[in-house]
């Protein structure tokens, strides 16, 4: 008797991690599973000091149409899998094709760089039904695209195609939408090309630098910067520039 395929799958090549939502019978939705799946794999790859990037895709037609129907905030005992991925310490790449609604499109943003296909769909209809997302996408969203971009969406539930998010910012490129995978891909196979503790103190610093006043930015900065110096990677880096040839960084 075969096993039950899980909600989210988890492979690794490389020095890059590919998650992947696989309910597509439901549409991704986020239901208890699949919040267990993001967060259980989150805490595993988070210990993977050897990654430098994880892609995040989906199978079926939509990337997530996120929580379960009659489902308007995840109780208590559910994980908050997209504050997960979003807690990871490496790289994030999204692979969004169909459609990212609600509490998927925060999924979506929860990641650092995101992929889309044309045309993908990126929506909020909460405050049609009298009520509000969740997930982080009011805040995120607003700090992505600017108040009155994300008002637009929020307030009026307009929806957003993966061409006009890639003009917006909201989105990293859009490509045709049998390309998706493939681009993330070769995004994260870039990422996986450079130091992977450069990686993670860059994330650290432009995430924190929403919350930090400018002259604390570039104090954190500035750290970040000495605390580099003293790793191997940063050797490693210097040698192969002055021999003229591709480093081999350990994440040491």
């Amino acid at each position: 008797m075969s096993r039950a395929r899980p909600p989210v799958e988890v492979a690794t090549t490389g020095r890059v991690a590919l998650v992947t939502l696989a309910r597509p019978a439901t549409g991704n939705r986020l239901d208890e599973p699949m919040m267990h799946g993001l967060a259980e794999a989150a805490d595993v790859l988070a210990d993977r000091d050897d990654l430098c990037a994880v892609v995040l895709c989906a199978t079926g037609r939509a990337f997530s149409l996120g929580l379960p129907d009659r489902v308007g905030w995840p109780p208590r005992p559910w994980p908050d899998g997209i504050a997960a991925i979003a807690a990871l310490p490496m790289p994030v790449v999204a692979a969004v094709r169909g459609e990212a609604r609600g509490w998927g499109m925060a999924l979506a943003l929860a990641c650092d760089l995101r992929v889309v296909a044309g045309g993908a769909i990126f929506s909020l209809p909460q405050t049609g039904a009298g009520t509000l997302p969740g997930g982080g996408v009011t805040q995120r969203l607003a700090r992505l695209v600017g108040p009155a971009r994300a008002a637009d969406l929020l307030l009026l539930g307009r929806r957003v195609s993966g061409r006009e998010a890639a003009t917006w910012g909201l989105a990293s490129r859009a490509v045709g939408p049998g390309q998706v995978d493939a681009a993330a891909r070769r995004v994260a196979g870039a990422l996986a090309r450079r130091g992977p503790i450069a990686l993670r103190y860059a994330k650290e610093a432009v995430l924190r630098a929403l919350d930090l006043p400018l002259a604390d930015g570039i104090r954190l900065e500035h750290d970040l910067y000495v605390l580099l110096q003293t790793t191997a990677d940063r050797r490693e880096g210097v040698r192969a520039f002055l021999t003229r040839r591709p480093p081999r960084f350990k994440a040491r």
